[in-house]
């Protein structure tokens, strides 16, 4: 009871003094410590997210790339880079579909989620069939590989992302 009398006499809202970290700025003296918006919060952790799973997708495809050069030839090996590249390139697509503003709700954000999905399988589909057109020297195989070891490693960079434990 407290608080909403301290609230209504300094003109403040609740969700001010939640997006102040419950008065941390009270306790510490500083004017406002963490001004939260809608989900600035959440893009920032899918941006870092798919940082990370990107740099973990880039430096697996040039070790399978480097692999089946050394093994198999240069055709097999420019076939499993764009595989690679293709889920990559989806990935990056389903990220700029997250940047969108959403209704907050948890049905909203489940619709995004959805539509980033559906945009990365797209793009990640055009892309194979314009690769797979296009590319005379094409080892179906070597890109099914590429494509599976990226979207693999994609997987378990972002499931690790929120697993730092202290």
């Amino acid at each position: 009871m407290a608080i909403c009398k301290k609230l209504s006499q300094e003109g403040l809202t609740l969700t001010d003094e939640i997006n102040d970290n419950a008065c941390n700025s009270e306790i510490h003296g500083y004017e406002k410590v963490n001004r939260v918006h809608g989900m600035d919060e959440t893009k920032i952790t899918i941006n870092h997210a798919f940082q990370k799973a990107a740099r973990w997708q880039i430096i697996v495809t040039v070790i399978i790339c480097a692999a089946i050069l050394a093994g198999i030839g240069v055709h097999a090996a420019i076939s499993s880079f764009l595989g690679g590249m293709a889920a990559l390139v989806g990935g990056y697509a389903g990220v700029l579909m997250t940047r969108q503003r959403v209704d907050q709700s948890p049905g909203g954000v489940l619709i995004a989620l959805l539509k980033a999905e559906i945009t990365k399988i797209m793009v990640i589909s055009l892309q194979l069939l314009a690769i797979f057109k296009l590319y005379d020297g094409l080892v179906a195989m070597a890109l099914i590989g590429g494509l599976a070891a990226s979207v693999l490693v994609s997987g378990a960079g972002l499931g690790a992302v929120g697993n730092n434990k202290k």
